[in-house]
């Protein structure tokens, strides 16, 4: 076992001991320790002894759940970090096996191959076909008014500012449909649906210095238009693994983003509307931006041991490995070893990922820490070859497909999304 670097002498913020933990709790250390081995509580080693500290946050967190499974609504706001279900849905059951889409598991899915676009009309209500590819496109007709939108809103930009730019241009294109309200119905959804995927999948190509459209070719799935739009010629393998990722990321239940989708539908907003808050909703740190972040810590020292180092130095202070520790999936994310098996396979690649597979066998190993999803995307895209910011887009496109599934489902239900706030008075100051 690598020995662990002495942590910080202070203890850090927010993190208390064994004694008052269980205190908090309200249970017996074999059920404290129990928390903390799957993931649900940070735990940090006191050097010189075997005492550890525990995170307050994380406990609270635990004590608030458990609160409202019993009914206590002073606290049930718990449930809106991976607590309770709050909503009924029939579009997406988190399983231990990863997401499964309307009875059929994401990872299986992915590696049939299934085409992103079959996925996309199973969310979407439609039996699963697997029987032939009908290849998206957008009506001749339409081609100049997004060539306009594209033009004006993405075409040269920073592609770091390219989660801003596409809520933008589905703003736009909602403009420009005439659709200003939830009228439409099901088939309506998905049919704009197909439309806004097809249209960032060829619009991604105005970013930059080559500011070109990357138009679908006769027969081609999404996921090849998209490798060429970030300036890698598709290959079948390259493609494969690009569908997959596509497939894996399309629906995970209620993150933030299909929170703020499904509010805005309640609301009467348009599709195109509501990917616009899902993208805004999605577009930050935690999120779409995480992946730079996952990408930082994997390749600003990539050598072995500064890996292994870093997340030393991480766990001494109560902070998760960028990337790791899924609080749904305690016993790794099921994507995320899909996803690395699949940058594993590619052929020819400058990225070493056998240094990573050792890295994450040592996190899983001693630190008890698993990938998620964001990892082994990022260890994709560098594994194809892509700029690293494909990467939270890969996340959108495929996102936008559970997306509408979520607001068809919205506008079949009634009443407006408007949940009570329980009124804690701020502390004056000075008082």
């Amino acid at each position: 076992m690598t020995p662990r670097p002495d942590p910080a002498p202070s203890r850090p913020p927010d993190f208390i001991d064994a004694k008052a933990s269980l205190a908090l709790l309200g249970v017996r250390p074999q059920t404290l320790y129990a928390y903390v081995s799957r993931g649900a509580i940070r735990s940090i080693p006191q050097p010189g002894t075997k005492a550890h500290l525990y995170s307050r946050a994380d406990i609270e967190r635990v004590v608030a759940r458990a609160a409202a499974r019993a009914g206590h609504g002073a606290v049930a706001a718990g449930a809106m970090d991976h607590g309770p279900p709050i909503v009924s849905s029939g579009i997406t059951e988190i399983t231990e096996a990863g997401p499964s889409y309307r009875g059929h598991l994401a990872s299986e899915l992915a590696q049939q191959n299934v085409p992103f676009e079959r996925v996309c009309e199973l969310l979407w209500g439609a039996p699963l076909d697997l029987a032939g590819v009908a290849a998206w496109r957008i009506h001749p007709r339409d081609q100049a008014r997004i060539a306009d939108a594209c033009r004006g809103i993405l075409q040269g930009g920073d592609p770091h500012f390219v989660y801003e730019a596409l809520a933008m241009l589905a703003l736009q294109l909602g403009r420009a449909s005439g659709r200003a309200a939830a009228s439409d119905p099901a088939g309506a959804v998905a049919h704009d649906a197909r439309f806004l995927i097809c249209v960032v999948a060829e619009a991604i190509g105005y970013l930059g210095s080559g500011s070109v459209p990357t138009r679908p070719n006769p027969s081609e799935p999404i996921a090849s238009n998209l490798l060429r739009a970030f300036g890698r010629e598709s290959s079948p393998e390259r493609v494969h693994a690009m569908n997959a990722a596509l497939v894996l990321l399309a629906d995970h239940e209620l993150p933030p983003g299909t929170l703020a989708v499904r509010a805005a539908a309640s609301g009467g907003a348009s599709l195109f509307d509501c990917i616009a808050v899902g993208i805004c909703a999605s577009a930050g740190t935690e999120i779409a931006r995480h992946y730079e972040v996952v990408d930082r810590f994997i390749t600003a020292r990539p050598a072995a041991a500064a890996l292994r180092e870093k997340a030393l130095r991480l766990h001494a202070h109560g902070q998760r490995i960028p990337g790791f520790t899924h609080p749904l999936y305690p016993r790794g994310d099921p994507r995320a070893r899909c996803l690395l098996s699949l940058a594993a396979e590619l052929s020819g690649n400058a990225f070493n990922m056998d240094r990573v597979a050792a890295f994450v066998r040592w996190a899983q190993e001693e630190l008890g820490d698993h990938p998620r999803h964001e990892f082994g995307v990022v260890c994709l895209v560098r594994a194809l070859g892509l700029p690293v910011w494909s990467a939270g887009v890969i996340f959108l496109v495929a996102r936008m497909a559970g997306w509408a599934a979520h607001v068809q489902e919205q506008r079949g239900a009634t009443g407006l999304w408007r949940p009570r706030a329980r009124y804690v008075p701020t502390p004056e100051r000075g008082s």
